[in-house]
């Protein structure tokens, strides 16, 4: 098998988010966060695992979903997200935030890690069935989460 690894400098967004772990509540703080695809499969009759061009386009677009945005986790049991006439109010521990829900993407994930991150953005790309897809998503120079599948 072949394999392509994609990145660009463009494949980044800027986002906010908190998680809470041990049973802290982390304070609401945000991310540059750099994304990197890794594709292996079959050469196509063109010598080629996937188009570059293609790759990144999917990449970015799912990017510019999550850039600017306060990251919230829909599918979280110990953080309660309500919406209410265009606001989101998150209660988590002794906090309470509310949001205009525009500023907000709810994932449907557990916690918005770099590792359900990475998971979140992996099923959101189209890739054929028949590939190894790996997305990794870094919130700074050495702290990486990845999702391979």
């Amino acid at each position: 098998m072949h394999s392509v690894r994609v990145k660009d400098q463009r494949m980044h967004f800027s986002s906010s988010h908190f998680l809470k772990s041990e049973g802290e509540v982390e304070n609401l703080h945000g991310h540059n966060y750099s994304l990197k695809i890794r594709l292996t499969g079959p050469l196509n009759d063109d010598g080629m695992v996937y188009d570059f061009r293609k790759a990144k386009t999917k990449a970015l677009e799912i990017c510019k979903t999550l850039d600017h945005k306060v990251l919230l986790p829909g599918e979280s049991t110990n953080i309660n997200i309500s919406k209410s006439d265009g606001f989101i109010e998150v209660n988590v521990g002794e906090k309470r935030y509310v949001f205009p829900e525009e500023d907000c993407v709810i994932l449907q994930t557990k916690a918005t890690t770099a590792e359900l991150l990475a998971q979140y953005i992996h099923e959101n790309l189209e890739f054929p069935k028949d590939f190894k897809v790996k997305v990794c998503v870094s919130e700074s120079e050495g702290s990486t989460g990845c999702y391979e599948k």
